[in-house]
């Protein structure tokens, strides 16, 4: 029996704290869909409107970190690698569009959640493809790349990475 969750992922492990912040993103996505459905039911309550001040908070503040996490320590340091496998180069700079992507998707699904926050009913919750994109993503990096950066990385790379992680949070607050 496990009386305690595993322990919290921390930036002396990179890549395991990427994945955490994958599966919060999922458990928002999963909201999402709980909140649409509230909304069609219920309507705009404060049950609604926290989960919507949740959801933006998030994608506010750990998204970009999430996304710069990946683009300034994970990726470069992977296509820097000339063990990195070359069928993964392409899809490593295709995830930078992609987040490019997620945020456009991301900003038309956060004027609706303004909505909500402030107790308005909007129009419609423009979850897709938000969604449906999230999900995809994640299991492109879970499932190819990590994989291998997991299996590449040395004790001192993550520390380095880590640090820049830690870092640009401390000045970003």
């Amino acid at each position: 029996m496990r009386l305690l969750d595993d322990a919290a992922a921390s930036f002396d492990d990179p890549v395991g704290l990427l994945r955490a912040c994958h599966e919060r993103i999922l458990e928002h996505c999963e909201t999402l869909e709980r909140l649409a459905e509230h909304l069609a039911r219920v309507g705009v309550d404060s049950e609604a409107r926290l989960a919507a001040t949740r959801i933006r908070r998030y994608f506010h503040v750990a998204g970009p970190a999430h996304h710069a996490d990946e683009e300034n320590q994970l990726f470069p340091w992977l296509l820097a690698r000339p063990d990195f496998p070359s069928m993964l180069r392409a899809v490593v700079r295709n995830l930078t569009d992609q987040h490019r992507q997620l945020e456009v998707a991301w900003r038309v699904l956060d004027a609706d959640l303004v909505a909500v926050e402030s107790g308005e009913q909007p129009e419609a919750l423009h979850l897709e493809p938000f969604i449906s994109m999230n999900r995809a993503h994640v299991a492109l990096e879970n499932g190819e790349i990590f994989p291998v950066a997991e299996k590449l990385l040395e004790e001192s790379v993550a520390r380095r990475l880590g640090a820049a992680m830690a870092k640009r949070r401390a000045e970003e607050s």
